[in-house]
């Protein structure tokens, strides 16, 4: 039997590698699933040689287009098979592409479509799920108009961040570069002239000088320090401390926690309603909440949410003892347990934190530019005063 080397990663997105046997590679993806992990890389291993196959999610972008076309397909009477057949003519992601054209061919064998799309790991756990309920329920194009619009909504949130954060990230990059410049280049020459006219340095030009003379001479080993800093930190993120103190910073950051916190509720209400209404039980669904809200802290507090609903102590108080979700997320969900109406209200409370997302973006990016043009104004004027201190004294030199 071949064997199969494996790279994957765990619910806490920490990676695992191992090996295992299986007649096939599709049998070597299930079983890599089965130990309740996403695999990243899988190779046989065959005489010395390996043959990789590599996974990695789609684009959410890509997933709208994707569940929206398959939708409509299907609404206008087209087949599974014939819908895969067309979806991977049309389809621009060639990784999305191919994958389609795997799970084509395992229709057309008699696979069912939720555990053809299990075997490649392309697809979010939530998409699979869905389909599989959508299979079983006879409403797959039901299921797939929900979930095109949850990826619509989930696509539009993540473009809204992007935005907010482009225009802060450009100016402060600009601006980094020009005091470079102007510290590294111009300054120098500036300050050589009034030296030479006989004026006597204060204290800030000298320091400025000392951080040109730095940058000019040792710029290397800046970006070498630069560099290996942001290495270290990357590789310590990718540790389970490191995930749960990056993780808890996202939370409690004092412009960026309020924006994380109510993008993690929304996403948290939304995943969950859609899964409910699809009649996915709760502690399955549960289970598929934890891999999407994207964060460890919140993840754990849901899986300690669980216990209590085995417990029987309902959904609203275990969630309350996370800490994370707002007094009405909450109390909606209490009355929606009451009520028997909880995906209707989870559906509701989403489409209200798309809202406080919006409002807590403007806010974000309302805060960020008076910071970053204060910032400017201090190094700017730090700048100004040290070519300014000097030509004064020498003008008083003269004058007296």
């Amino acid at each position: 039997m071949p064997q199969y080397f494996f790279r994957a990663r765990d619910a806490q997105g920490l990676l695992v590698s191992g090996t295992i046997d299986a007649d096939n590679y599709s049998e070597a993806v299930k079983a890599v699933q089965d130990k309740k992990v996403y695999p990243v890389e899988i190779k046989e291993i065959i005489q010395g040689r390996n043959i990789s196959i590599e996974f990695s999610k789609v684009k959410v972008s890509d997933l709208a287009i994707f569940c929206r076309q398959f939708a409509t397909l299907l609404n206008a009477g087209i087949s599974i098979a014939n819908c895969f057949d067309i979806l991977r003519q049309q389809t621009s992601n060639k990784k999305l592409r191919d994958v389609l054209g795997q799970i084509y061919e395992d229709v057309q064998k008699g696979k069912s479509l939720s555990e053809s799309m299990r075997s490649y790991s392309v697809f979010p756990e939530i998409l699979i799920n869905m389909i599989e309920a959508g299979e079983v329920s006879g409403r797959l194009d039901m299921v797939l108009d929900r979930m095109a619009v949850y990826f619509e909504k989930e696509n539009a949130t993540n473009q809204k961040i992007k935005a907010a954060l482009t225009y802060p990230a450009i100016v402060s990059v600009v601006a980094v570069l020009v005091v470079i410049f102007l510290v590294s280049y111009v300054l120098p020459t500036f300050i050589n002239m009034l030296t030479s006219a006989g004026a006597q340095l204060p204290l800030p030009t000298k320091i400025l000088l000392t951080v040109s003379f730095i940058l000019g001479h040792f710029w290397y080993y800046i970006f070498a320090i630069l560099f290996l800093t942001a290495l270290s930190l990357y590789r310590y993120i990718k540790t389970p401390e490191g995930r749960r103190m990056y993780d808890w910073i996202k939370l409690k950051a004092p412009i960026f926690g309020n924006l994380n916190r109510r993008v993690i509720t929304s996403r948290f209400t939304r995943t969950l309603g859609v899964l409910l209404a699809s009649g996915i039980p709760v502690m399955q669904a549960m289970q598929v909440v934890e891999k999407v809200v994207g964060n460890v802290i919140v993840a754990e507090g849901l899986k300690r949410a669980e216990e209590g609903i085995r417990q029987g102590k309902g959904l609203s108080k275990p969630l309350s003892s996370i800490g994370v979700f707002q007094p009405m997320v909450i109390q909606m969900i209490s009355v929606g347990e009451e009520s028997g109406m909880l995906d209707s209200l989870l559906d509701k409370t989403a489409d209200f934190f798309d809202g406080e997302v919006d409002r807590a973006v403007s806010q974000m990016t309302t805060m960020l530019e008076p910071v970053i043009i204060l910032v400017l104004a201090v190094v700017v004027g730090f700048i100004v005063i040290s070519i300014v201190m000097p030509m004064f004294q020498m003008y008083n030199t003269i004058k007296y």
